[in-house]
């Protein structure tokens, strides 16, 4: 995955994937030098032989990875509990593969913390494993803003698909959707829309709000 001469478009990237790269191997990497056109990763533990160093090319963003040894002089048994290379975004990536679950469900934050723990040995809190299934569902199904856009044509496909069948999208004053309705028949339910988060509404959840359906 990671290889000398390697390119990459930025410094940003250069760093995303040397941290997963890091906790796909099980150690942890630390910043030995880094300015505007180098970046000089080294493994924790001290005198560790492990180095990444890579260079801005000319006057452009991409970095070319110029220096890379992959050989640990420390002991890579020593467990990394605190990962300072698990960010929200990291485990984000890590956990997108494994979002639908072999149920059939969703990953919930608390399958991002066992897995985590069983897979790579590191505990993370609630909190970020929340924000990393944030992270994890915005690269699979896209944002709150890109999911806003989609529900009109949700709509007229549901009204095409499905004869008798009514929708109308409510919007706020300032011009921000919160209610999605569906008639069709007498009976009414309610199902879950992850597309309407709390930024939208007073709701205190993140994944997501009710949205009623009455039928006519």
């Amino acid at each position: 995955m990671i290889y000398k001469c390697l390119f990459f478009p930025s410094k940003k990237d250069l760093k995303r994937l040397a941290g997963l790269f890091a906790i796909w191997e099980n150690f942890e990497l630390k910043v030995k030098r880094s300015n505007k056109i180098m970046l000089h990763l080294v493994c924790i533990i001290d005198k560790c032989t492990l180095k990444l160093r890579a260079v801005r090319r000319d006057e452009g963003t991409y970095f070319q990875l110029r220096s890379f040894v992959n050989e640990h002089s420390c002991p890579l048994e020593e467990i990394h509990y605190c990962h300072r290379q698990a960010s929200a975004v990291i485990i984000g990536e890590v956990v997108t593969p494994r979002l639908q679950q072999q149920d059939g469900r969703l990953m919930c934050p608390n399958d991002i913390i066992t897995d985590m723990k069983a897979i790579y040995g590191i505990q993370i809190m609630y909190s970020k494993a929340h924000q990393a299934l944030h992270y994890a569902l915005s690269l699979t199904y896209g944002t709150h803003e890109e999911t806003f856009q989609l529900l009109p044509s949700f709509g007229y496909i549901l009204e095409q698909q499905n004869s008798g069948t009514i929708t109308d999208l409510q919007c706020a004053e300032n011009g921000v959707s919160n209610c999605f309705w569906v008639s069709r028949s007498l009976s009414s339910s309610i199902v879950h829309a992850s597309s309407i988060d709390r930024r939208n509404t007073s709701c205190d959840s993140k994944m997501c709000q009710e949205m009623r359906l009455y039928d006519r």
